[in-house]
């Protein structure tokens, strides 16, 4: 599967925030997804939308590889 595009962070004006709120086209699948990578910008508790494949993904770990983030509802396999 391709790399997520698009990837938006939709409460990116707060300067401190304890989790992100995201939207973007593509599951995520891959090791160096932008989502996965920035550990900073999207810590546990943050969420993410895919908007191609309709799931909802929470972070639930931190340890920088995709199995951090759970997929809940709606996604496609």
């Amino acid at each position: 599967m391709a790399k997520i595009q698009n990837l938006l962070i939709l409460n990116s004006a707060y300067k401190t925030r304890q989790y992100s709120v995201a939207t973007g086209k593509g599951a995520i699948s891959e090791a160096n997804d932008p989502i996965v990578t920035n550990t900073r910008d999207f810590p546990v508790g943050s969420q993410y939308t895919d908007t191609v494949g309709r799931g909802f993904y929470v972070r639930c770990a931190a340890e920088g590889v995709v199995a951090d983030w759970q997929a809940f509802g709606g996604q496609e396999s």
